[in-house]
């Protein structure tokens, strides 16, 4: 997935030539990514509170055509087709969060490649004096070598010095600071860094919580048990992956968090899903009755149209019969 850190890559380091920490780089970006995305969680809202409207229709088709799969698609289609609903509408703001996520890891991993946009046979070399030195302590460090080529180049510079004085006081300059964390580093249980993998667990739980309270979820009250155990179960994947990745990670993810938790009840204020679903089913009733209006219309005309052939054909008789006896 490495493919997914570049555009990412870019947008980050033009931040951190204007912010130049790495930390902070990741917050803005995050900050500037949820605003890019508030126009789509808008008319996410609004297609949630419109097929939750028409979800008794959806279940009676449901229920109705269980055994024929065909037909149920086909009156599936025109239910959305009639009412103007996309059942794909807001798939892109719940998937790319997740797509910037795996892009995000790429960032944090190689900053060298990133943010400083070294050569890759320039990084590759500085690996290779890192790996044969006595600081490197194995392959666990994987693809976070490069968050230790950069500790190592700050407390040991004399040895990379065949890379150039230039490259060594560029990588030098990367700050990977925050609150005197190492970003760069792995949360770990027996360190005071676990705190990040725990924020990570408490935010993604009260993100989720805040979304079923203001029925941002997919489901009208919560009561989907599905949903129930994703409450749960995200959560406890959000503190196992940040105890598996460099503390950046688990930063964006917190920041991630947080301000989806400020647009969720901003947007529950100015876009309620309750008052947009009330407005969707007044709109359903008022289609009903032009509806019901209309198919009465067709039966009157129906009747005028039989009682209008009736008195032609009593007129062409009296024509025919006064032809016939000339009267």
């Amino acid at each position: 997935m490495n493919f997914l850190g570049v555009p990412l890559g870019y947008a980050i380091y033009y931040i951190y030539k204007i912010v130049p920490n790495y930390a902070l780089s990741i917050i803005i970006f995050t900050l500037l990514l949820r605003i890019v995305l508030i126009p789509f969680s808008i008319k996410q809202q609004k297609s949630l509170a419109r097929t939750s409207a028409f979800q008794p229709y959806i279940n009676e088709i449901n229920k109705k055509y269980a055994k024929n799969l065909v037909k149920k698609n086909e009156e599936m289609q025109k239910l959305y087709r009639d009412h103007n609903i996309n059942p794909a509408s807001g798939c892109l703001t719940a998937l790319l969060p997740m797509i910037v996520l795996f892009g995000m890891i790429d960032v944090i991993y190689r900053p060298l490649i990133h943010i400083l946009h070294l050569p890759q046979s320039v990084v590759d070399s500085a690996v290779e004096i890192f790996k044969n030195s006595s600081s490197f302590q194995g392959s666990h460090l994987g693809n976070a070598i490069q968050l230790n080529v950069i500790s190592d180049v700050i407390n040991n510079q004399d040895k990379y010095s065949s890379l150039g004085q230039d490259v060594v006081e560029s990588i030098k300059t990367i700050d990977l600071n925050f609150l005197g964390f190492n970003i760069g580093e792995v949360a770990k249980i027996s360190s005071i860094t676990i705190i990040f993998p725990i924020l990570a667990l408490i935010f993604s739980f009260l993100q989720l919580y805040i979304s079923f309270k203001t029925n941002s979820m997919p489901s009208t009250s919560g009561q989907n048990p599905t949903l129930k155990v994703m409450m749960f179960v995200m959560p406890i994947l959000s503190i196992w992956i940040s105890l598996t990745v460099p503390i950046g990670v688990s930063l964006y993810w917190i920041v991630g968090y947080i301000l989806q938790i400020i647009q969720i009840l901003i947007l529950n204020k100015v876009c309620n899903v309750n008052e947009l679903k009330e407005q969707a089913m007044k709109e359903i009733e008022e289609m009903k009755k032009k509806n019901k209006l209309k198919n009465k219309k067709v039966e009157i005309k129906g009747e005028e149209k039989v009682i209008l052939k009736d008195k032609d054909r009593l007129s062409a008789a009296r024509k025919m019969l006064a032809e016939k006896y000339d009267d």
